[in-house]
């Protein structure tokens, strides 16, 4: 089983975490890396993210999970220093606990379709964490140990790779590949499901994983042909663009540029920390390339593709018409792709 370290206090005061951590590792034709940054280092709402891979059976989960600030921004927990965290930093991190025990049951178990037992189990060890820092903050609006949670559960087979992306919320699944480049795997659960307008609006949530209310776990699968790049990311990532297609140009672009895996994540968090207005992170698995070098070539042409597409063309002038109406042209030309594999938009 691999599974990524987690973040380790730097040298000084004991209540100084480093803000950021990339990661990666590769094993055969799987290679994996995540990339994790927090705007307010050691008070990120994002959890670390999960990539784990149980070599025995060609299982693997991607996922991450984005505490919902402001429902959840009353107090849930002091550390043993005093510092208090919020009930979002703390639901994002208990989800995250309850994702992996989940996955190391169900490859243990040999259940592949266990939607039912991820909810059980996010359930009961949200239920089970402590909460006990009083707050002033009431409402409708409030949740306890609210989360987002966007998954992909893979195996690898002779034919291709087996995928069903799991999620509650506005964190999102991708797969990546090499001639028709990012496809959405999960849809948002708002009310807008339009991927320009949500950029445009950020529209509230209707589902979050919390402790107090029930939650709706949404599911979608199907089959890739390898080689294929798989990921989940959190709104860090694809929510300060000016469309949804330049998140695949920053992926593409850094990727061009890496030398190893290790480099494409230190790339990725160097390209998303300064551009972003909030935490980020993703957890990404390429399969079925033989080493990197591969993986980065399969990429070229979509690459040149995608640039001479005009998906980074920002207008230069003309204020936000133009701006509007630049989008709106690119949106009309990249979404069919985009959206060839989401879910049917539910009623």
């Amino acid at each position: 089983m691999i599974i990524p370290p987690r973040p380790t206090l730097t040298p000084g005061s004991p209540r100084s975490r480093p803000g950021h951590l990339t990661w990666s590792a590769a094993d055969g034709r799987l290679q994996a890396l995540v990339v994790w940054t927090e705007r307010q280092p050691g008070h990120g709402e994002d959890a670390e993210p999960l990539a784990a891979y149980h070599r025995p059976t060609a299982n693997g989960v991607l996922a991450v999970f984005d505490g919902s600030g402001g429902s959840g921004a009353a107090p849930a927990w002091r550390g043993p220093d005093g510092t208090t965290y919020t009930s979002a930093w703390a639901g994002a991190r208990v989800a995250r606990l309850a994702t992996e025990c989940w996955f190391q049951h169900s490859v243990a178990s040999g259940e592949e379709d266990s939607l039912p037992h991820l909810k059980h189990v996010l359930r009961t060890v949200l239920h089970a964490a402590p909460t006990g820092a009083r707050s002033k903050i009431t409402g409708s609006m409030r949740r306890v140990l609210p989360t987002t949670l966007a998954a992909v559960r893979y195996r690898a087979h002779e034919e291709g790779v087996h995928w069903q992306a799991i999620w509650a919320g506005d964190s999102r699944s991708y797969a990546l590949l090499p001639v028709s480049g990012l496809h959405a795997l999960t849809r948002d659960d708002t009310r807008e499901t339009d991927a320009l307008a949500q950029l445009r609006q950020d529209p509230p949530m209707t589902n979050v994983i919390c402790a107090d209310r029930d939650f709706t776990l949404s599911a979608h699968g199907g089959e890739f042909r390898e080689p294929c790049v798989l990921l989940a990311a959190t709104d860090g990532f694809f929510g300060y663009v000016h469309t949804p297609a330049q998140f695949e140009c920053v992926l593409l672009d850094t990727l061009g540029r890496a030398r190893d895996m290790g480099d494409w994540a230190g790339l990725l968090r160097r390209a998303i920390q300064p551009a972003t207005g909030d935490d980020a992170s993703l957890s990404l698995a390429a399969l079925g390339f033989e080493g990197f070098g591969q993986l980065r070539d399969a990429f070229t042409e979509r690459r040149a593709d995608v640039v001479r597409s005009g998906y980074l063309d920002v207008p230069p002038g003309g204020g936000p018409q133009a701006l509007r109406g630049w989008q709106d042209r690119t949106w009309e030309t990249y979404r069919p792709a985009y959206e060839k594999f989401m879910p049917e938009v539910r009623e």
